[in-house]
């Protein structure tokens, strides 16, 4: 059956159904049920992408431990939401042609003082300014459903009628947005009311990367932006549309600085008490204005979100001169929850960093510098606060412009009461655990798992704070460790959507997915980084018995080996990074210190046409079958 996009409440049903079906076939029926019902790999899925949705299910039985399945049947029926984009905008403070944000995605970490950095400087305040949009609107009758349906670029909170709206982080994931643009979809029927008010909070992320403090890239896909729809259904029958149009209205957030690569500032004297309720006065705000869509396609997000995973007690207290140095105990990525009391208008300033100087204060010197949080108090008892938009790899997190609770400190400063490292990293299940009777194996596994959660983002980063990046190369080399520890079901596709996005016209395939910034050499074109076009889709198969991504993305696969195959001189690629970092003692790491570049980026064009010549086998393809054989 062929399948377009669906809005997919009604899986559990079926499914439930399905159970009775194939309960009549087990011989200890009364006894056997069906448990972790999928569709697409996802439980009860709100949003659905495939033109040909697979459903999964597993036997279960109390006594009976050799059931086996001998049919099913699976009755499907579609609740298919109107077309979103039909009348909903993309809205927002300023339009991007106002916002004087230059075109280009270059790399300006060495070369800040440029030409090109300079009309960074030129950009119009609003374009990278956090903003508060809101939109009030009355029901008319008993609500049976509704549903939203929301993309806000770089990254967006939701709330309804002051509550927050879903607990993830950064979203939507990255993508290359001239490309793929994702949107996700909540089910708040049960928080409608007969007034309620929309309210949403906007960010930079990477769809707005102009800089700041310390800088890795400057690239900007448009200023903040909203796309917005609700689709209410009544219980008479009838339907209504809340969207994103020149109705709603927008002010400045106490965000006051946001930058992926330079952290975040909030001042809260600008909070606006209720600012997302229905009581709230917004007459002093202004109407938003309709911007230019991103180039990209808007997609449904069905890879896991990002999320808060875990949380962290201060382990140890340190005072140095003017400042406290507080030790998390856990190197991971996120970014510090802070519970402060002070006058206001005091500051306070969190420095986070994995190293320390002699002196005790936090050392960023390998790993992005400046990169702060800034938090001004509103004075109004204790205040709790953490960012919203950016995070950071650290274990130690240095406290300038306060004092600690119970730190014998006379001073007039406000007191940090608390402080809590949160744990920031993609919420895709952890399906593998080990342990043994050797600490040793124990603790490195723990530390590897860890590490691996640090880097698990929106994309596959190899560090979470100099670069944050999608370097490609990471995902085959910890690849066996990602699938045996995590359900990568719907994350994998999404990587490999990304480098489809990425895929330059000649087939090369860049060591960066998404391809924020454009690097040169070795760096943008290395066969070890690009190869995970290629791997990837093979691993996926390995681990789950899924050829999916092969079929899907065969034409990826078989256009990046093309692309090998017209740099290589008597079937030897020779360029790349080769065997990147290695060490010899007789001068600096550095790439390919010990090994010929040659050799490590041949063996991988030679990987690449094994597993190709596997996959046109498998779909059939003989003619690419005799071809890549004879190469």
């Amino acid at each position: 059956m062929k399948i377009k996009t669906k809005h997919c409440q009604f899986i559990a049903t079926i499914l439930v159904v399905t159970v009775i079906l194939l309960g009549a076939y087990a011989s200890n029926k009364d006894k056997v049920k069906i448990a972790y019902l999928t569709c697409d790999y996802q439980t009860n899925p709100l949003l659905v992408s495939s033109q040909t949705p697979s459903f999964g299910w597993q036997l279960m039985s109390v006594e009976n431990n050799d059931v086996q399945q001998s049919a099913y049947a699976i009755a499907t029926f579609f609740l298919s939401p109107s077309n979103i984009e039909s009348k909903a905008r993309w809205i927002g403070a300023i339009k991007k042609k106002d916002s004087h944000i230059p075109e280009g995605r270059n790399y300006h970490a060495l070369a800040v003082a440029s030409e090109e950095a300079k009309k960074w400087q030129q950009t119009h305040p609003l374009s990278k300014r956090s903003i508060y949009l809101r939109k009030p609107f009355e029901t008319h009758g008993k609500v049976k459903s509704a549903i939203i349906y929301i993309c806000g670029l770089g990254h967006y909170e939701l709330s309804l009628n002051g509550e927050k709206v879903g607990n993830d982080l950064f979203a939507p994931l990255w993508s290359d947005y001239d490309k793929t643009v994702y949107y996700n979809a909540y089910d708040v029927t049960e928080n409608i009311e007969t007034k309620n008010t929309i309210g949403v909070l906007l960010g930079n992320g990477f769809y707005n990367e102009q800089g700041g403090r310390y800088v890795k890239m400057q690239v900007s896909f448009g200023p903040p932006t909203l796309f917005f729809n609700m689709q209410l259904t009544y219980e008479d029958g009838s339907r209504e549309e809340i969207v994103s149009d020149e109705s709603w209205k927008y002010s400045l957030s106490p965000i006051v600085f946001n930058d992926m690569y330079g952290g975040e500032d909030y001042d809260a004297r600008l909070e606006q008490k209720g600012w997302n309720t229905w009581s709230f006065d917004d007459s002093e705000w202004r109407a938003v204005v309709i911007q230019e869509p991103p180039k990209g396609k808007l997609t449904p997000q069905t890879a896991p979100p990002v999320k808060i995973m875990e949380t962290y007690p201060i382990k140890e207290i340190k005072k140095g001169d003017n400042f406290y140095t507080l030790d998390m105990g856990q190197n991971l990525s996120g970014f510090p929850l802070i519970r402060v009391s002070g006058k206001k208008g005091d500051k306070i300033r969190l420095i986070v960093g994995e190293n320390l100087n002699e002196d005790g204060s936090v050392n960023q010197s390998q790993s992005g510098t400046p990169y702060y949080y800034e938090y001004t108090l509103k004075g109004e008892g204790e205040e709790i606060w953490h960012p919203r938009f950016s995070y950071y790899g650290y274990r130690y997190i240095q406290v300038e412009g306060a004092k600690m609770k119970n730190s014998n400190d006379d001073s007039n400063l406000p007191v940090v009461n608390d402080v809590k490292s949160c744990f920031v990293y993609n919420s895709a299940p952890q399906t593998g655990h080990f342990h043994c009777s050797n600490s040793i194996f124990n603790d490195a596994h723990r530390i590897i798992v860890n590490a691996m959660k640090s880097n698990f983002q929106a994309v596959f980063t190899d560090c979470p704070h100099r670069e944050k990046l999608g370097w490609l190369e990471q995902v085959h080399l910890n690849g066996p460790g990602l699938f045996y520890n995590f359900n990568l079901t719907t994350f994998a596709p999404k990587i490999m959507r990304d480098i489809r996005d990425a895929q330059l016209p000649n087939g090369l395939v860049p060591d960066i997915a998404p391809e924020y910034v454009i690097f040169e050499g070795g760096f943008r074109d290395s066969p070890e980084w690009g190869s995970t076009s290629v791997i990837l889709p093979f691993m996926y198969y390995q681990y789950y018995g899924d050829n999916s991504l092969i079929i899907e993305y065969y034409d990826v696969m078989k256009k990046y080996v093309d692309y090998l195959s017209t740099t290589a001189k008597n079937h030897i690629v020779s360029h790349g990074l080769g065997d990147w970092y290695d060490y010899n003692e007789e001068f600096p790491a550095g790439p390919s210190r010990n090994t010929p570049i040659a050799l490590s980026a041949t063996a991988h064009y030679y990987m690449d046409i094994d597993y190709l010549t596997k996959a046109a086998a498998m779909l059939g393809k003989t003619d690419d079958v005799a071809y890549y054989t004879d190469l």
